[in-house]
């Protein structure tokens, strides 16, 4: 049986029970085949040697979920919120899971988040785009510095038997994805879980941590997720219900 060996990403169909299904492929070292629904939809990662025909049977196996994940992604697709919408019609900006208002300052003025006030200061701009572009520049500065603080806190919960390596904390903004932990122990982090409430950026951030230690998702990896953060579970539950996607974007 010929293996496929295309493109790294290489946009794919195939006939399931309710409906033709398109699908990225992703081919890569990995052992197992993974699903992620993302920005581009289905998107599924298999090993280099696996053969399309033996995708598709793990494919088929998988359609009811399939058809259900890509149902809740097109509905949350619908619901996504563009930061610029909030701006322009006035409505309060989301940081840390408390509405933040957009006021004016003198010209030049420096532009100021202020967690005392609940309030998103700027001089005045010259049109939107440079607004918009000033109001993430905020948001970004504010995020990097509540993750780093609170990824802090979070390793000096640990004994001297349990402590973490040393790790380094970086932003990043991908769409179908909270963060990302890899073998130099950079833990990256979606900016954009700034606009969620604090026990939930902190769930993001032990899970992360525990990966610097388990790369993977075995017992021993929620054991140390608990470790840092006994009370996860509930935080857990609520952040698989929602997807980035959902949260302010420009």
């Amino acid at each position: 049986m010929r293996s496929a060996a295309h493109t790294p990403n290489d946009v794919r169909s195939i006939e399931l029970p309710w409906g033709v299904c398109n699908y990225v492929l992703k081919r890569s070292k990995r052992r197992s085949v993974g699903f992620l629904i993302g920005d581009e939809g289905l998107q599924i990662s298999a090993p280099l040697r696996l053969s399309i025909t033996e995708l598709h049977d793990i494919i088929q196996s998988k359609s009811d979920w399939i058809e259900k994940r890509l149902e809740q992604w097109q509905l949350r697709s619908k619901q996504t919120v563009r930061l610029e919408q909030l701006l322009d019609e006035g409505k309060p900006i989301p940081v840390r899971g408390e509405p933040y208002q957009l006021e004016a300052l003198p010209a030049r003025s420096k532009a100021l988040l202020n967690p005392w006030t609940k309030s998103i200061a700027l001089p005045a701009c010259e049109n939107s785009l440079q607004r918009n572009k000033a109001v993430e520049k905020l948001l970004k500065a504010h995020a990097k510095e509540v993750f780093t603080q609170m990824a802090a806190k979070l390793a000096q919960r640990q004994t001297e038997r349990q402590q973490l390596p040393s790790f380094s904390i970086h932003l990043s903004s991908p769409s179908s994805r909270w963060g990302s932990c890899n073998s130099k122990r950079e833990v990256r982090l979606n900016w954009r879980l700034v606009h969620y409430p604090p026990q939930l950026i902190e769930y993001v951030i032990a899970h992360e941590l525990a990966h610097l230690v388990e790369m993977n998702h075995s017992a021993r990896f929620w054991a140390k997720v608990e470790s840092l953060m006994p009370d996860y579970k509930e935080p857990h539950k609520t952040l698989a219900k929602m997807n980035p996607s959902e949260v302010p974007v420009l």
